[in-house]
């Protein structure tokens, strides 16, 4: 019974400690618990390739060169100036794993959707579809890929992810991505769309995965670049910092800009 009480006392310390992020125990827990799945994501590609870049693992089991040289252009074309603009880079090779079926894809990412991305971030690996399987047959596959493709989008998600020890809102490591991608490819995410205040911050923080995607991503790329264009990136860095010390983004923005976050809701 003493034994039981004992456990039971230390599982609430641990549980508080983690909780407010007492001596940087909250983000080293969220790192050694990613690599959780990460170990059953390789568990379940063991039967794979690999081929290595200066930067990346590429595991894959296509016969498919044309399609693998690609990934590997890709996963290199960025990497300096990414790493350069966070002021990071991955202490390990990062890994990417390409699919050439959807349904492996899904289900390694822990994802529920009928309709398979073109790439996710998950449990530290970049996981990618084959783009011969979502890019159309008459348009040019190395050009989309490259331009549109998710390498960027999804490299940027990993660079935050590590920085921050996964302490962000949805919305502001969504909008740092597509920002990635609107200077580098010079693909603007929602530029059709014309209303410029769309969800509110609230709604973003707390209910990001049950809005309109397509609208809720692009209310996230216009609130990032304009804290950029009003704050400059080094303000963004900065914010990161204070993430990784286990601030909310709330404060951590108040801090950094002396503004508060209604500023964001363009």
């Amino acid at each position: 019974m003493r034994k039981t009480y004992y456990v039971f006392i230390s599982m609430c310390i641990i549980f508080v400690l983690i909780s407010t992020n007492v001596f940087g125990i909250k983000g080293d827990f969220y790192i050694w618990s990613r690599n959780i799945p990460k170990r059953a994501v390789l568990k379940s590609i063991e039967d794979y390739e690999e081929i290595e870049t200066e930067h990346f693992i590429i595991r894959h089991n296509t016969d498919d060169l044309d399609t693998l040289e690609l990934v590997e252009r890709a996963s290199e074309e960025y990497y300096d100036e990414i790493c350069k603009q966070y002021d990071y880079y991955p202490t390990d090779k990062t890994i990417v794993v390409l699919y050439e079926n959807s349904e492996e894809l899904l289900e390694n990412a822990n994802l529920a959707k009928s309709k398979p991305p073109m790439g996710v971030y998950y449990a530290s690996t970049i996981q990618i579809l084959s783009p011969k399987i979502w890019c159309p047959e008459d348009e040019d596959i190395e050009s989309i890929f490259m331009n549109e493709g998710p390498m960027v989008h999804e490299f940027t998600h990993l660079i935050i992810d590590d920085i921050t020890k996964g302490n962000y809102p949805l919305w502001f490591t969504e909008g740092l991505a597509l920002y990635s991608e609107y200077i580098y490819t010079g693909y603007e995410w929602g530029k059709e769309i014309e209303e410029e205040k769309i969800y509110t911050i609230d709604e973003l923080t707390n209910n990001f995965n049950n809005l309109d995607q397509y609208v809720a991503y692009t209310q996230s790329f216009r609130m990032v670049k304009h804290m950029v264009d009003t704050y400059g990136f080094n303000s963004v860095k900065e914010i990161l910092e204070k993430l990784e010390n286990g601030y909310t983004f709330d404060k951590a923005f108040r801090m950094v800009t002396n503004d508060k976050i209604s500023k964001l809701n363009i």
